[in-house]
């Protein structure tokens, strides 16, 4: 008979999967015993949907005030979404040499740097259940600023908005409107057609243009020592030196950066006196010797360069100006990520639509070469996404950056 600590270990890794299997349950009971669709939560098999009128008048509020105004804005959204659409394709490209590089099918030479991980977000597929959990929140707002702005858009152009409200898909959760399609087929103009579809991310794109106008003012940009994240269980510097302190000197040496720090271990060796200054005061500390290397010296500290907020904000401690960054960070990454993947001409992103109105002003759907290049550029831009991300599982060690 299996003993449960033999269970344990198999059992931990699917505990995140099971609580949210647990509150899907939870709400099915809530939904069948209270009706949730007479206050217009619809509950399907791992979906659940929530209109509310609210985000409709907030919307109709913010598209029709001053109409005119967010018309030439979105108008001029259109040719920037174009050009990160051709940016999208540009990156795609390049990543996929620097693949073919890696894996031998090209001459080293014609990399143009290191591949970056392109993957699906899946919980304990392609990253662990905490670091999806540190994305969730920019993932969230991303979704909602790209919803709100197909929603500006339609009522700046008196496009009807049929509903609209919150939603989550399993593990995701996010907004939606839901514009009146028939209208806009049959009773817009390509330029109205134009501006819905490039808002979103439109939108995007501005909220990782805020995330960057941030990260320059409210961060110094001055390196003012190490900051210590965590510290190994065992090792010489568990129970003398503690997380979220800030390491600026090593006997005589100041240290501004993590590169200080290394360049000092590099002429320590294992039982060398070491006093810190940490937080302005000293600490002494024992150097002890690396577990794979016993010539090595090695502290035994997880650490980062650390950059504080500028004043008052630097107040709130050095924890605060990690996590803020670390957020702004992501939210750039995150928005300005899916800004340009939903301009990619794949259906049924907004890029294909947009494609397809370009096409259609320029050579006509209706003549087989208009037909040949939106096709083209469908299948071009689907191979290029395709390839990165078996690519991409093919190199444990990206993926390993996303569970590591």
């Amino acid at each position: 008979m299996l003993q449960l600590d033999a269970l344990l270990p198999l059992l931990i890794p699917l505990l995140p999967w099971l609580i949210i299997l647990l509150a899907w349950m939870i709400l099915f009971i809530v939904d069948a015993v209270f009706h949730l669709e007479k206050h217009g939560v619809d509950v399907g098999p791992f979906m659940a949907m929530a209109r509310t009128q609210r985000f409709n008048n907030l919307l109709n509020r913010i598209g029709r005030w001053h109409p005119r105004a967010w018309r030439y804005l979105w108008s001029g959204f259109v040719g920037v979404c174009f050009a990160f659409s051709i940016i999208g394709f540009y990156l795609l490209i390049l990543n996929l040499i620097s693949f073919f590089a890696d894996f031998g099918l090209l001459p080293q030479a014609a990399s143009p740097g290191s591949p970056g991980p392109i993957v699906p977000l899946v919980p304990g597929v392609t990253m662990s259940f905490s670091f999806f959990l540190a994305l969730l929140l920019p993932l969230i707002v991303s979704i909602i600023f790209h919803e709100m702005g197909h929603g500006i858009a339609a009522r700046s152009d008196d496009i009807p908005v049929k509903s609209s409200g919150l939603f989550a898909l399993f593990i995701l959760f996010g907004a939606f409107v839901e514009p009146d399609e028939e209208y806009v087929k049959v009773k817009t103009t390509r330029r109205e057609r134009a501006r819905f579809f490039a808002a979103g991310s439109a939108a995007n794109l501005t909220l990782g243009l805020v995330a960057v106008v941030l990260m320059l003012t409210l961060v110094s940009r001055v390196p003012q020592g190490v900051l210590i994240t965590s510290v190994s269980t065992g090792s010489s510097a568990d129970g003398v030196l503690s997380p979220w302190t800030v390491i600026t000197g090593m006997n005589e040496t100041s240290i501004a950066t993590a590169d200080d720090l290394s360049a000092f271990l590099d002429n320590t060796n294992p039982g060398d006196l070491i006093i810190f200054t940490i937080n302005g005061a000293p600490v002494e500390l024992v150097v002890g010797a690396h577990p794979d290397n016993s010539s090595q010296a090695y502290i035994g500290i997880y650490l980062t360069t650390y950059v504080p907020l500028v004043p008052p904000l630097n107040l709130l401690g050095p924890a605060f100006s990690l996590e803020f960054q670390r957020g702004l960070l992501w939210f750039y990454v995150i928005s300005l990520s899916l800004g340009i993947m939903n301009l990619l001409p794949i259906p049924p992103l907004d890029g294909d639509r947009l494609f397809k109105e370009l096409i259609d002003a320029t050579i006509s759907l209706e003549r087989r070469s208009g037909q040949v290049l939106l096709y083209g550029l469908r299948f071009f831009a689907l191979g290029l996404l395709i390839l990165n991300i078996i690519f991409t599982f093919l190199r444990p060690d990206l993926l390993f950056l996303f569970f590591g």
